[in-house]
Formats: C-alpha cells, sequence, structure tokens
C-alpha cells in the first residue's frame, strides 16, 4: 500500500522545491517592489507612510503640519537644525520602470530662510549606492538650481575612479514665502532611449536637458524631497554654527506616466513670479541651460549668461552633491549598471514568475495535501 502512494509524495517533494524556488525569487526580489504609477500623496492622512524610505543623519524631523502660507489642508514639514551632526533629512518615494512621467509637487520655503551660498538640495531623483544623483533640484544661494548626472555602459561603475558626467542649470531666483509649483517631464535614458527633462516652475518652463540623464541601472530613479546640505556633514569639517534650523515644507506630490512631449500642465495657481531667460545653448549639446550663477558670488538676474560645465567636469567644492551611501531605511536602488545594449526593467519580470511559481506550488501542494487526506479515509473504511 505505501508504494502504491510513493509516486505522489515523490511529486509533493517535486512541489515542494517548486514552492520554495517561489518563495525564495519572491523574497530576493520583494525589496526591489516598483512605485504604482499614478502615485499621488498630498499628506491630508497625516503621515508619510506612501514613501517607504526615509534617511535622517542627525536629529532632523519629519513631520506632517497644517500647510503654511494660505495653502490650505496639510503639507510634510523637514528640519533640519545645524547642530553638528545634521545634514540629511528626506523621505523617498519607491522606483519606477524606465519610461516618462510627470512629477509633480510644491514646496514652501519659510520667509525666515537664511541664505545659504553651497547647496541646499530640495529634491533629487536617485538612480543608486555608490553614485550622484541623476537630477538634483537645489538652492544656492537665492538661486535654484538644476544638476543632471549620467553614466553609460562604457563608463565605469566605480564613481570614486571616473566621475559621473554632469551639467548644471540655473532655473531662475527663488521666492520666499511662496508655494512652488514644480513639474518636471522626465524621459529616462537607457542604451536605446534618449532622455529628456523639462522643468516647469508655476507653469512656466524654467529649464531643459536633452541626452542622457540616468545610470543604465535595473530600474529608473527614485524620487527623494526633503532637505540635503552636502557641506554640513562633519567629515568635511562643518561644526555646529548657531543658526536657525533650515525648515522645507512639500505637498501635493504626484508621478504620472506620459507620452514623450505630453501637453504642458497648467499652473495651479496664477503667479506673479519673474523667470529668468534661458541662455543660448553654447556646449554644442542639446542641453539648453538658464543663467548660472558663480559659486563664490551670486550674479544678479541680468548678468551674462553662461554655459553648463562641460560633462565630465569636477565638483566644485561648494557644489559637492554626496554619493548615495545606501544608509537609508528601506531598500535603495543598489544595482550595478546593466550593459550597453540591456537598460530595461526586468524586476517585474522576476517578481511575477516568483509569484506564478510561489502560487502554482501552494495550489498543487494543497492539492496533494488533500488527496492523501482521501486515500487515508478510504483505508480508514
Amino acid at each position: 500500500m505505501l508504494q502504491r502512494y510513493s509516486p505522489r509524495r515523490r511529486v509533493g517533494t517535486a512541489l515542494a522545491a517548486v514552492l520554495a524556488v517561489g518563495f525564495g525569487a519572491t523574497e530576493a526580489f520583494a525589496d526591489r517592489a516598483l512605485t504604482p504609477v499614478p502615485f499621488k500623496d498630498g499628506f491630508e492622512s497625516g503621515a508619510t507612510t506612501a514613501f517607504p524610505r526615509k534617511g535622517i543623519d542627525g536629529t532632523g524631523t519629519v513631520d506632517v503640519k497644517a500647510a503654511p502660507g494660505g495653502h490650505g489642508g496639510k503639507a510634510v514639514r523637514f528640519v533640519m537644525p545645524d547642530d553638528g551632526k545634521s545634514y540629511r533629512t528626506e523621505i523617498a518615494t519607491a522606483r519606477v520602470p524606465y519610461g516618462s512621467y510627470r512629477y509633480t509637487f510644491a514646496n514652501y520655503l519659510p520667509n525666515d530662510w537664511i541664505r545659504y551660498d553651497a547647496q541646499t538640495i530640495v529634491s533629487q531623483w536617485h538612480g543608486g549606492a555608490g553614485t550622484y544623483p541623476a537630477v538634483v533640484l537645489a538652492v544656492k544661494g537665492d538661486r535654484w538650481m538644476m544638476i543632471v548626472h549620467w553614466k553609460t555602459g562604457s563608463d565605469l561603475a566605480d564613481e570614486s575612479r571616473h566621475p559621473a558626467h554632469e551639467v548644471k542649470y540655473d532655473l531662475g531666483p527663488v521666492r520666499l514665502g511662496h508655494w512652488n509649483q514644480w513639474s518636471f517631464d522626465i524621459t529616462w535614458s537607457t542604451a536605446a532611449t534618449t532622455g529628456s527633462i523639462t522643468a516647469r516652475l508655476d507653469g512656466a518652463e524654467v529649464g531643459s536637458h536633452r541626452g542622457p540623464n540616468s545610470y543604465h541601472q535595473d530600474t529608473a530613479p527614485y524620487h527623494k524631497i526633503g532637505l540635503y546640505r552636502p557641506n554640513w556633514q562633519a567629515w568635511k569639517g562643518h561644526k555646529a554654527g548657531g543658526t536657525p534650523a533650515v525648515v522645507n515644507y512639500y505637498d501635493d506630490v504626484t508621478i504620472t506616466a506620459i507620452s514623450p512631449g505630453a501637453p504642458v500642465p497648467p499652473p495651479a495657481a496664477p503667479s506673479a513670479k519673474t523667470t529668468a531667460t534661458s541662455a543660448p545653448d553654447r556646449s554644442g549639446a542639446s542641453a539648453s541651460p538658464s543663467v548660472q550663477a558663480p559659486a563664490s558670488a551670486q550674479a544678479p538676474a541680468s548678468a551674462p549668461a553662461t554655459g553648463p560645465a562641460a560633462p565630465g567636469s569636477a565638483l566644485d567644492a561648494a557644489d559637492a552633491i554626496p554619493l548615495d551611501t545606501g544608509s537609508d531605511q528601506d531598500t535603495d536602488n543598489d544595482a550595478g549598471p546593466l550593459a550597453e545594449t540591456g537598460a530595461s526593467s526586468h524586476t517585474p519580470i522576476i517578481l511575477a514568475f516568483g509569484s506564478a511559481l510561489l502560487a502554482a506550488g501552494l495550489v498543487l501542494v494543497f492539492r496533494s495535501r488533500a488527496a492523501r487526506r482521501r486515500a487515508g479515509g478510504r483505508r480508514g473504511d
């Protein structure tokens, strides 16, 4: 009688192995889950749980408060004290597949914001550990700056041995005590796709970039918001300065899949903001930078226009942007760059395959157990 059921037991053993493989595949790639698209969070829940990552170095805080400036509703508030320890207070979305997206958000710098002539990063799109952020939105002095970094399949993976290509854009003057309505249309570059970025502030285009804009890893960069002052890191010699804490508010963060060249979104509200005039492109590339203020002294809006930094140029000491060290809570996109011919997201396929194996293993194991119970009942009869 025992031999009668030995084939079934062998099948059960095989199914258990399938189950283990399915579970292992799902477990191994569960931390590489993608951001649901479209993504939207206005923080009216009073929490930031829609953002799976949080990076706080020092004693900074992230909490949801009543929105200032007559905005209404709630907003997330980032606070970073000048205590000699704090330099980063951020939250971030999960990653997305490669493609074209519209990232929109509103941010508010209070009237008591103190000018800082090095960079304060308020938004960044990060590709992975050991890399500079692919796209940066920062405040430098009294100017908005956009910085783009990239690598191609032929570049070395080690950032310290081969700095990322870089180009900088001046997006115009900063307005304090004002809700800035930002929109970034980004087509992430791959080995087969030409990247592009169009930045709009209060409905007006303030900067654009055409060309590579990522590290061609397994998934496109994820979006971080908050505060990051690279020069406030202790190892760079920064000590408590006794200045008031830096504060930044964010609201209405969205990610929407779009087609390249999608219609321009209307401004959220009329704005009296005066935008800087874009400068002619003198770099020989397709990027169209605006005026760029020097690191040592911020030039007025009427200063002569300058072109972007040459690709591959070294970072200014005052502009030093930190490598992602992978210290964010939860997961980081820490995969290495793909080969030149293979830039795409394999994560959804692997997740689907692992889940299918897991589901099949569960069904078949349960059926096998049910069959054994029925057989046992017949033997009892």
